[in-house]
């Protein structure tokens, strides 16, 4: 990964409504992390700052951060120059596998609903795409195709999706696909997707293509068989 910038990260944009209990701002700091807004090697503000952003106390704030210490998903470093800085924790792989048999029905059912919203929302961005949507989506594809890492592969393909999803021009559509990207981050975004990166990058390809040339029928059967292929690789990968 490459370097990252030492200021510290701002949520004050990223927050539509401020959120109550250390739960939630664990809850709410591990999104932003699955979504790859803030992302290893950020540093959180300063708690002040941070949990006037998040419209909490310092001492929720304080346990929130506890628990995210806890899991190893960030680092506390005291002193002047201290803070919180996000960490990419390395999951053992066989923990993963198990995880994910483990929620297999769960994930059959989040797969469904993906290819549900995301077919029909790839439909309305190849009716309603800007110029702007065009350019995110290309943009993330370049992220995908230079990606280095695990982490980058992932944010990068989050991008693609979420950028379609923006074209869309329906924020329901829009809020389901980042929730499911969410619910599936853990474990199954982290697993063997070294493996799944390049047939998504050419399945993005045809996607975006409809997409540019207004192909709503294209646009829809293009992201079924994308995700029915994740699906498989997927299952491929648990069942080895």
């Amino acid at each position: 990964m490459g370097e990252r910038d030492d200021a510290p990260h701002d949520f004050s944009r990223a927050v539509l409504h401020p959120v109550s209990g250390y739960q939630a701002v664990a809850g709410f700091l591990r999104r932003e992390m699955a979504l790859g807004r803030i992302r290893p090697g950020d540093r959180l503000p300063p708690e002040r700052r941070l949990a006037e952003q998040l419209g909490v106390s310092r001492e929720t704030l304080r346990q929130a951060l506890r628990i995210l210490e806890g899991s190893g998903q960030i680092v506390i470093t005291r002193g002047a120059s201290g803070g919180a800085i996000v960490q990419d924790a390395a999951l053992d792989p066989r923990l993963i596998r198990d995880e994910v048999r483990t929620r297999s029905a769960e994930i059959g059912e989040l797969t469904e609903f993906r290819e549900i919203v995301e077919s029909g929302g790839a439909a309305l961005a190849a009716a309603r795409r800007s110029t702007a949507d065009l350019e995110a989506m290309a943009l993330a594809q370049s992220e995908l195709a230079g990606a280095a890492t695990k982490a980058e592969s992932r944010i990068a393909d989050t991008h693609f999706h979420l950028a379609l999803a923006a074209a869309s021009g329906n924020t329901f559509v829009r809020d389901a696909v980042e929730e499911a990207r969410v619910r599936m981050f853990e474990p199954v975004d982290l697993m063997s997707f070294d493996f799944v990166k390049e047939s998504s990058w050419h399945a993005h390809e045809r996607i975006l293509d409809a997409v540019r040339r207004g192909d709503a029928d294209a646009a829809d059967a293009a992201m079924r068989a994308h995700l029915r292929t994740t699906r498989e690789e997927f299952t491929r990968v648990v069942d080895d």
